[in-house]
């Protein structure tokens, strides 16, 4: 079977290499693509729903496995680069950075907390100046492991230049090597250097 791998890849080019694979391919024939991005699996179920194009899907350890087979006839829309929504829709980075020590929002209710954090999340997706870096440390670390609610909005954030970081102390303390899904290893000592001169620091 043929795999059409774009992890890594942002919008437009897993959709042109959709498109590409359809037309090189025959009627019946089935083949695979590998997503690991939320937006573009999105906009490329789209374009193969509005080609009448016979798929199936399923999500694993955030990349995306779209089972596709070629329908007899021309494609009926063939300007894939029409469905790309924006994969980056900022310009500017802000003098900001914002840290991390929980896996929820608040000393509440423990369930609000975590939908308040996935909120969060997207808020400062959507923001028009996004933070230089986002500081993970102690039960924060837990947000970029795989599984967590917020694992796609914080791999997101990293492919629009965001700096993520995750203490390594933190990371050992809670056995998470393994699961570790995105961002870079640290330690407080540099993340005391970040804060001390960032011009703001954000603790939600």
């Amino acid at each position: 079977m043929r795999i059409i791998d774009t992890k890594g890849k942002l919008c437009p080019v897993p959709l042109i290499e959709t498109r590409k694979a359809l037309r090189e391919s025959t009627a019946g024939e089935v083949f695979k693509i590998l997503i690991d991005n939320k937006t573009s699996f999105t906009n490329v179920s789209r374009y193969l729903s509005d080609n009448r194009t016979v798929f199936s899907s399923s999500e694993s350890g955030g990349v995306w496995t779209i089972l596709v087979t070629k329908q007899e006839g021309e494609l009926a829309v063939t300007e894939a680069e029409a469905y790309c929504a924006p994969e980056i829709s900022h310009f500017e980075k802000g003098d900001y950075v914002v840290v991390l020590a929980s896996d929820r929002i608040g000393d509440g209710d423990e369930e609000l907390g975590r939908i308040l954090m996935k909120s969060f999340f997207r808020a400062v997706h959507d923001l028009d100046k996004l933070p230089q870096k986002i500081l993970f440390y102690n039960g924060g670390v837990k947000l970029a492991v795989s599984g967590s609610d917020v694992i796609d909005d914080i791999r997101d954030l990293e492919r629009m230049g965001v700096e993520i970081l995750l203490c390594s102390t933190c990371v050992n303390h809670y056995s998470l090597g393994e699961s570790v899904a995105t961002g870079t290893l640290s330690n407080m000592f540099t993340f005391a250097e970040i804060m001390s001169t960032a011009s703001k620091v954000v603790k939600p």
